[in-house]
């Protein structure tokens, strides 16, 4: 079986209205109903509800890159004794943010 590539992933996007502009989002708390509450990851304001399913080729033209990941095998310390997974850094057009 083959592995997934960037080329294969997909990422949501939501509209940000302080930043005025799709963005990632992070998990910033689960409400009373048990749904997430999500947040922009640039200025961690509320997020409208207009999500949209990109690809990495799209998420690159809103002004996102991944920058790179570990993979297995990197001497990382899980029990299954693949390589330990680390955050993925993203740049954004404000900076770079990490996931």
């Amino acid at each position: 079986m083959a592995t997934p590539g960037f080329d294969d992933s997909t990422f949501w996007l939501v509209s940000c209205p302080a930043c005025d502009k799709l963005v990632l989002t992070h998990l910033a708390d689960i409400d009373d109903d048990g749904n997430e509450v999500r947040r922009c990851v640039h200025c961690d304001g509320e997020v409208g509800d207009d999500w949209r399913e990109v690809s990495g080729v799209e998420l690159e033209q809103h002004g996102y890159a991944v920058l790179g990941a570990r993979g297995c095998g990197n001497g990382g310390g899980c029990s299954s004794g693949c390589g330990m997974r680390s955050s993925i850094p993203i740049t954004g057009s404000s900076g770079r943010q990490t996931l």
